[in-house]
């Protein structure tokens, strides 16, 4: 026995012999394509359970441990990724108008697409020199908060290039107004867990927090956490905002992941860490050594993700990465125009470091500056709210003629997944340009109904 529930769960029925009448279809992989069952091994078929009797006991019992190590009043397991908690969090709060970071990801879009809420978007900072996203800051949060009655507010900390930002400052600012502090935290799981990181957004008291798992812990992918704390909502809506969102199947495999990446940060976390941001500290000494390179150090930044600023490098974030890749076989996380994000975790190994210092050694030195960066569209000026926007009739029209027209479509580079166009947003010429300078660089472009970005759908309103 482990001491995670669902892991122990899973052992028991590898060691029981049945008549499966029940679904899947495989059938404990009895039935399983052989050369998939070559590659992923039976276990896997074996223990792809439907919810059999017990295993929803099972589940809550193991969500109850995870609400006692992050020391939270309660704690839902996901099986849709951070998405569905960001939109089950959107579904729960009260208000007609949110505040949200004008940083979010596009499942916050999608998020108030089905709420049907209207959100007013806050500036972020940008670092000086590279335009580096710092988030929003305490200062613009209350101006915002003194102008618009709202009573929710949804942030990004940390965000995908590891910044923390204020993050006490602004939900002491969020539950000052009485409102209710959502923190979109999908990168932040690990917080809490080691004296020489970052404080999280649970610890800063925020209402709702979001972890993505398996970015910073060992979860499988598309496995998350909702932690819910104090009294400002009542958990049975956030019960059944997920009820109508999440799959009344869930994966038996990717719940037990999340039972034993929290069992593992348990009682390993503070170890596991320690070993993380020795090895993270060492990587940015080297790194720091080759002096071509300039690797971004600001306060209250998760010292797990290593962001280079490459505006004197001569090359952009795709291009360096398309390289690295190609002939060094490292593959960063996140391409930018002027950054490149490593992200180290516990699976990170020196191995894995010193072929990265060596990657990035081999660069030449006498690369000419890179051209002005695409400058970023101005704050989206809302003409529908995202739901009226979606659910209006639509045409499509000429991309690069479509300023003034009201976006239908949710379109970002991706990563990092931020939106540039989304419904109910009147496009300007500004995001025509970024995202076509994007994509003519290498960018990937996600969400339009035409990759080529040749055209777009609009409301006819």
């Amino acid at each position: 026995m482990c001491h995670a529930p669902l892991v122990d769960l899973l052992i028991d029925y590898l060691g029981q012999t049945q008549a499966p009448f029940y679904f899947p279809g495989h059938k404990r992989g009895q039935g399983a394509d052989p050369a998939l069952l070559a590659v992923l091994g039976k276990n896997l078929f074996s223990l792809d359970l439907p919810e059999l009797p017990g295993i929803d006991q099972v589940t809550q019992a193991s969500e109850s441990l995870a609400a006692q190590c992050y020391g939270v009043d309660h704690t839902w397991f996901l099986v849709n990724g951070a998405t569905v908690g960001i939109q089950a969090a959107l579904l729960s709060v009260p208000g007609e108008l949110i505040l949200v970071g004008g940083n979010a990801h596009r499942s916050t879009i999608a998020g108030l697409i089905l709420s049907g809420q209207i959100p007013v978007f806050l500036p972020c900072d940008l670092e000086p020199e590279s335009g580096l996203d710092l988030g929003v800051n305490p200062a613009t949060l209350e101006h915002y908060l003194q102008n618009y009655a709202a009573k929710a507010v949804l942030l990004v900390s940390p965000n995908y290039f590891g910044v923390v930002g204020e993050i006490k400052a602004l939900v002491e600012t969020i539950h000052r107004y009485k409102a209710i502090a959502i923190i979109d935290a999908a990168h932040g799981a690990h917080l809490g867990f080691h004296p020489d990181l970052p404080q999280g957004a649970i610890a800063a008291g925020a209402d709702l927090v979001i972890h993505s798992s398996h970015k910073m812990l060992t979860s499988l992918s598309q496995s998350a956490m909702l932690h819910l704390q104090g009294d400002r909502l009542d958990p049975s809506q956030l019960s059944q905002a997920l009820g109508l969102l999440q799959t009344s199947s869930p994966n038996l495999i990717l719940l037990a992941s999340l039972d034993a990446a929290r069992y593992q940060l348990q009682t390993h976390g503070f170890s596991l860490l320690d070993q993380t941001l020795s090895l993270a500290h060492q990587t940015r000494s080297e790194l720091q050594a080759i002096a071509h390179l300039q690797l971004i150090d600001l306060p209250n930044l998760d010292p797990t993700r290593h962001t280079h600023n490459l505006t004197q490098l001569g090359l952009t974030g795709f291009g360096l990465d398309q390289l690295l890749r190609q002939q060094h076989r490292v593959i960063a996380e996140l391409p930018t125009f002027q950054h490149l994000v490593f992200a180290l975790g516990i699976g990170t190994t020196q191995h894995d470091t010193q072929a990265l210092v060596a990657s990035l050694g081999h660069l030449p030195a006498d690369l000419p500056p890179l051209p002005t960066a695409p400058p970023l569209p101005p704050p989206p000026s809302l003409s529908l709210s995202p739901r009226q926007a979606y659910l209006a009739p639509s045409q499509v029209v000429e991309f690069s003629q479509s300023a003034g027209q009201i976006s239908q479509e949710i379109i970002c580079p991706y990563p990092p997944g931020i939106p540039i166009l989304f419904p109910g947003q009147r496009i300007s010429p500004e995001a025509i340009a970024y995202l076509q300078q994007i994509q003519a660089l290498g960018g990937q472009i996600s969400g339009a109904s035409d990759p080529t970005l040749a055209r777009i759908r609009v409301t006819k309103c």
